[in-house]
């Protein structure tokens, strides 16, 4: 090797080191990324009641998705529906099992291509209690809306 290689190969191995060096420090300043996880209950066909549980332990709150979700009040019947409501998240100290909790929740209803939060108070979802137990997978849910009770329980 001539001088002058040496020299350009000291050169590019010197810049080399300096990238892998400033690569490895990271930027301290980005905020960590949130830990969420997806959790969906078992069903059969899409026509089928079934839930996702959003779980993201850095927010406040994480969302309940309820696909396909019926109510009777009183003699009449509702179309199946999409609801998401998000509440207040807890985690045991084994980090399996998670409990949404709260009352007093606007949920938001897929209307078209969107959801639209329902505010009125007939709508708000009182008493919700909802525990998922990711090691023994299942769940379960109830809460109070528009006048009665919903509860159901399940495989994830």
């Amino acid at each position: 090797m001539t001088k002058v290689m040496k020299k350009i190969f000291s050169m590019l191995f010197i810049a080399a080191m300096c990238c892998m060096a400033m690569v490895s420090c990271g930027n301290e300043d980005e905020p960590e990324k949130p830990v969420r996880n997806i959790w969906e209950t078992v069903h059969e066909s899409e026509s089928d009641i079934y839930y996702q549980f959003y779980i993201d332990t850095q927010k406040d709150s994480s969302s309940i998705f309820m696909y396909n979700i019926v109510f009777t009040i009183g003699d009449r019947v509702s179309p199946a529906m999409t609801i998401r409501v998000d509440a207040p998240l807890t985690v045991d100290k084994s980090g399996q099992v998670f409990t949404y909790a709260g009352t007093g929740i606007a949920p938001y209803m897929m209307m078209g291509s969107g959801m639209i939060q329902l505010t009125e108070e007939d709508y708000l979802v009182n008493n919700l209690t909802c525990v998922v137990d990711t090691k023994n997978r299942t769940y379960d849910i109830k809460f109070d809306c528009h006048g009665g009770h919903y509860s159901d329980s399940g495989s994830l």
